[in-house]
């Protein structure tokens, strides 16, 4: 038959004598816990594929069908259903067959045809580059997996086939889909709970890597096996006696073996010499129920002695990709120290095979929940997706969020929340609700008082604190969040709050010029204020406002549409200034520029900053000075009568003789007129004299001069001057 007989054939619904036999061990796997129609729809998925690829060959001169083959067959091994193992073999049809989305849906329904749609999108990827290409691919293959989670089971599996036939590709590409493979099928497995898998895949990346450091290590592991093998069995055997003896009557202790790969990385990251990485031996303890879990711990630790602050609970408390166990480290035979981890059979099925376990034992309801909870992670990428702001930031959240070990935490309720390692309260708010996080101002752990940046840590009782009056946010949050939700949601927050003040900062100025002439923005509605817009090529006020605010457009220009007579600003001999009453300028609140450090009854001018709002500067400023006669986003303004108590901070610079005790002295002149010091820097400016650079508070200008006045009393001292920028 010849490929040019495919679209009738899938016309035809690919039926009787178009099916192809199985390959005989394929057929076997599969019939092994398939029924005979499940596996009657393989079949015509393997005849639909092999047409699909007849004239195709992979780079080793074998047909290409071979490779759908494999991957299916891996898939088969994890006991997946049905669909995944059609979509396996379909996975490549989409691409250079004469095949469609629509053939397959109608040949085999929606979800196989969802499946290959979403595992062809997801391109090559580089996540090195970071080009927008690239980046977006990478978006697109985490959207695919959330909406079905069996995209990145053929995915994964598609790769692992990848990197078993990898010598076949030229170098560069070698190194690329490796390095790939470390950095994002690796952690993904992991991510969703496939241990063996991404145990193989590591390794595999590792040899191509580095073949001579993998040849080493595999060389030092089989030296050393033979000295070990002898420990590792009798205390395997004095394990199982032990537990047999107390009534564990079902139970397989199996040594754990370290991948070369992890064995790697520990020595890379730990620096640590391989003797002592490979000197802890691993132990897993296979039992049937729960019960026999925790009756199995306290059995071992009641014969060898436990290790301090070694023991993790990872069944009450099950880890986020659905792993569970109980861990301990112990003394065996009175000087080796071993690791333990004890499980069900069923939960060391989840831990090998991950979310495909989920299918394998669907009808348990232990299982069940494991799969929801590995597979909360992939559902959440949708909502992260919408708050981000570009493709590269989503790319670069997903790949920090598969990189990261966690904590788990209680809510003051007990419920517990699994978040990356280093979270801080911040992420903790985030995490249970956005709200939350936007609105906490403290937070208590165990019930007391902590900073908001500090490191959280498995176990901890986190209640937040939340205020329900609106706030800025401060942008060094970002600086105290480790996971992608947090820092999402912060972003978002930071956009709109500089979007905000660019708004409010932009009414400050059009009503400014409008003023000049006569008008208030309050006179412009309705129609005639929509036909001014329409005249500027804006959509809405609140859309100009933030633009004025954001300096890409000119005050002076716009007002002369909303007031046609308006003269230009050379024709005006007196500008009135804006008014400063309260630290806020019409409502808006302002920052006094660090620059210069304007207080209050300075000579100041606003600046309408695209960053920041409303920037009050001394007007002797050099920052300013040079723009006030050019620049429609500089203002005069003025100060009005405070009526709250406020502080602003001030620099001075001041010289003194270089003798014991006189920083000592000038602190006690501060102390005594309750001026209270911020920083100081002191330099030496030669043997004799010294250099100090003081930051106060003070309430006012006329407070700042008598404090000047004092300093420049003081015996020791040779100058003292104020620091506002000035040329």
């Amino acid at each position: 038959m010849s490929d040019h007989a495919l679209p009738n054939l899938l016309l035809n619904d690919f039926s009787g004598d178009n099916l192809l036999k199985l390959p005989s061990n394929f057929y076997k796997t599969a019939r092994s816990y398939l029924d005979k129609r499940s596996l009657k729809k393989i079949q015509k998925a393997y005849s639909v594929a092999f047409y699909a690829h007849l004239n195709q060959k992979r780079r080793d001169g074998s047909k290409y069908i071979s490779h759908p083959e494999e991957v299916a067959m891996i898939l088969l091994d994890l006991k997946m259903d049905t669909d995944s193992i059609c979509s396996a073999l379909l996975h490549d049809v989409l691409e250079d067959c004469d095949v469609t989305k629509n053939n397959l849906q109608n040949l085999f329904g929606p979800d196989v045809a969802e499946i290959v749609d979403g595992v062809s999108k997801l391109g090559k990827l580089d996540i090195k580059s970071g080009t927008e290409r690239e980046v977006n691919n990478l978006q697109k293959m985490m959207l695919a997996m959330s909406k079905d989670v069996r995209v990145v089971l053929v995915k994964i599996c598609d790769r692992l086939h990848n990197m078993r036939t990898i010598e076949h590709l030229p170098r560069f590409k070698q190194i690329q889909k490796s390095k790939e493979t470390i950095e994002l099928y690796g952690p993904l497995a992991l991510r969703i709970g496939m241990q063996d898998i991404r145990s193989e895949l590591e390794d595999l990346a590792f040899r191509c890597i580095h073949p001579l450091r993998a040849s080493m290590l595999e060389s030092a592991i089989k030296k050393s096996s033979g000295g070990r093998k002898k420990i590792v069995t009798k205390i395997r055997k004095e394990l199982k006696r032990r537990l047999k003896s107390n009534g564990i009557e079902d139970v397989a202790v199996k040594g754990r073996e370290k991948n070369i790969y992890s064995i790697y990385r520990k020595i890379k990251s730990k620096h640590k010499p391989f003797s002592e990485i490979l000197d802890v031996y691993g132990f897993r303890i296979l039992v049937d129920s729960v019960d026999d879990c925790y009756r199995s711990l306290g059995i071992i630790h009641n014969y060898f002695s436990p290790i301090e602050n070694r023991f993790k609970d990872y069944i009450a408390i099950p880890k986020s990709n659905g792993y569970q166990a109980l861990h301990t480290s112990l003394l065996a035979l009175n000087a080796f120290p071993i690791e333990v981890q004890i499980q069900t059979r069923n939960m060391s099925s989840i831990a090998s095979f991950g979310i495909a376990a989920h299918w394998q034992y669907k009808t348990k309801e232990e299982n069940i929940s494991s799969g929801l909870r590995a597979t909360k992670w992939l559902t959440g990428l949708v909502d992260l997706q919408k708050k981000t702001n570009t493709p590269a930031e989503f790319a670069q959240s997903v790949k920090t969020d598969l990189s990261s070990d966690e904590v788990y935490l209680f809510s003051p309720k007990g419920d517990i929340y699994a978040l990356r390692k280093g979270a801080t309260p911040i992420d903790f708010a985030y995490e249970v609700h956005t709200d939350l996080g936007d609105t906490i101002i403290g937070c208590r752990v165990n019930r007391n008082d902590v900073p908001l940046n500090i490191e959280l840590e498995t176990g901890q009782t986190v209640e937040i604190i939340s205020s329900k009056k609106d706030f800025e946010l401060d942008p060094s949050w970002l600086n105290y969040v480790v996971t992608s939700k947090a820092r999402s949601a912060i972003r978002t927050r930071l956009r709109k709050q500089k979007t905000s003040d660019a708004r409010k900062a932009g009414k400050v100025l059009l009503e400014t010029e409008l003023k000049r002439g006569g008008k208030s923005l309050s006179e412009y509605r309705g129609t005639p204020l929509k036909r001014i817009l329409d005249s500027i090529g804006v959509t809405s006020l609140n859309k100009l406002l933030t633009d004025l605010g954001l300096g890409k457009r000119t005050g002076s220009i716009i007002a002369e549409r909303f007031y046609s007579g308006l003269k230009i600003r050379e024709d005006i001999k007196e500008i009135n200034p804006v008014l400063i009453l309260d630290n806020k300028i019409e409502s808006v609140t302002v920052r006094f520029a660090k620059c210069c450090m304007p207080v209050y009854g300075d000579d100041v001018v606003a600046h309408s900053d695209t960053e920041r709002g409303i920037v009050i500067h001394h007007k002797r400023c050099k920052q300013v000075s040079q723009f006030l006669k050019k620049d429609s986003r500089y203002l005069p303004a003025i100060w009005g009568e405070n009526k709250k108590e406020h502080q602003y901070k001030a620099k001075i610079d001041i010289n003194t003789e270089d003798k014991v005790g006189v920083l000592s002295d000038l602190g006690s002149v501060f102390a005594r007129s309750a001026i209270n010091i911020g920083s100081v820097n002191t330099m030496t400016i030669d043997k004799k004299f010294a250099g100090f650079e003081i930051e106060i508070e003070v309430k006012d200008k006329e407070e700042l001069q008598n404090i000047m006045q004092k300093v420049r009393s003081m015996k020791l001292t040779t100058s003292c001057k104020r620091n506002i920028n000035e040329k």
